[in-house]
């Protein structure tokens, strides 16, 4: 009997370890494995969302870069046949970029898509930004990408946008991550169209041409040489002609040399004054995006009649004046208005008033 019961013994262990999992055990197991596998589904999904919108963003700006590298490769100008390299947003998931993009020095037109699921807000639609042959824009832009698959409540959360700006001097932008000057102050103008793109080049200041000129100190002192006419003329008698060391008397009158420099005498005849402009002031301070201005006045002192005064600023992009021409009378003056169109501060412009009267400048600083 103790023999049986010691053989048995081992066969129970046995058996009691091959012994399976319940049913409850794997509904468990089964339920973990369900959850962990969803939250990781939608971790990846919403990683790979974020990631095509990263990219469409980082897309879209490189092309903007190319645009404005375009544009200052070919020297655009509107005005001279070469058009502005621009990108234009066409609508919610598509943009437009033109430029020389087979380096033929002529421009076409590409749709660009972005990456589904990732759209424009739409108030981007219709957008453009054109680029100079400075690699500028003029104004600021700004463009919001998202994913356009998110809830509705989750319209403000950022983590679903990827915002691209563009400065007026053409810098790019992604996530705000390089300064834009002045951005909040020119929202306004995110839709503006484009400022004239004709390049202005430093003016040399010359007298206008199509303005009479009045004759200047070095044509006006052209004085009549008297003395050069009456000469006293010795009468060769029979006893001066033996005698030529008396001959060259006329030396000892005023030769023509020294009349033509006859001293003003404020009016009792004699050589007119020179004809200068005076600017006053001579410089000033105003403020960034004409919220204050200069007013400038120019007079055409000892002018002899009347003639134009032209205002020329050093860049008619950043620096108006008004009005550009004025008339003047005979010593009389004209008023010029001047302001900055910069939206920062820290620049100095300079004004030339040319006319009959030569020429003379104004420089205007910029501040906030």
């Amino acid at each position: 009997m103790n023999k049986l019961s010691n053989e048995e013994t081992p066969l129970r262990i046995k058996r009691h370890q091959e012994s399976g999992f319940t049913l409850l055990q794997l509904v468990i197991v089964i339920a973990i494995i369900a959850v962990l596998s969803t939250v990781a589904l939608l971790g990846v999904t919403s990683a790979r969302a974020g990631q095509r919108r990263i990219n469409s963003a980082r897309l879209f700006a490189s092309y903007l870069e190319k645009a404005r590298v375009d544009s200052v490769r070919r020297r655009a100008d509107d005005a001279a046949g070469l058009p502005l390299a621009r990108v234009r947003v066409l609508d919610a998931t598509t943009y437009e970029v033109f430029l020389d993009f087979n380096n033929t020095g002529v421009p076409i037109a590409r749709t660009i898509s972005l990456e589904p699921g990732i759209m424009f807000n739409a108030g981007d639609v219709g957008k453009e930004v054109a680029f100079d042959w400075r690699g500028r824009t003029g104004f600021d832009h700004g463009f919001i990408i998202s994913n356009g698959d998110r809830a509705t409540n989750d319209a403000g959360d950022r983590n679903y946008e990827t915002p691209v700006a563009v400065s007026g001097f053409g810098d790019v932008t992604i996530n705000d991550g390089v300064y834009t000057p002045n951005v909040a102050v020119n929202a306004s103008n995110f839709n503006a169209p484009p400022p004239p793109s004709t390049p202005t080049p430093l003016p040399i200041p010359t007298p206008n041409s199509s303005v009479t000129p009045i004759p200047t100190p070095s044509q006006s002192p052209t004085p009549i040489p008297t003395p050069s006419q009456t000469p006293p003329t010795p009468v060769p008698t029979p006893s001066q002609s033996p005698s030529p060391n008396q001959s060259p008397s006329p030396n000892q009158s005023p030769t023509p040399g020294q009349s033509p420099t006859p001293v003003p005498d404020g009016g009792g005849g004699g050589a007119s004054p020179a004809c200068t402009f005076t600017v006053n002031p001579a410089t000033a301070t105003i403020r960034k995006n004409g919220i204050t201005s200069a007013t400038v006045t120019v007079t055409a002192l000892n002018s002899q009649a009347a003639s134009v005064i032209t205002a020329t600023p050093s860049n008619a992009n950043e620096i108006s004046v008004s009005p550009t021409t004025a008339p003047v009378a005979a010593g009389g003056s004209a008023t010029f208005t001047v302001k900055s169109k910069r939206n920062n501060s820290g620049f100095t412009y300079q004004v030339t008033f040319t006319g009959a009267c030569n020429s003379a400048s104004f420089r205007a600083t910029v501040t906030n």
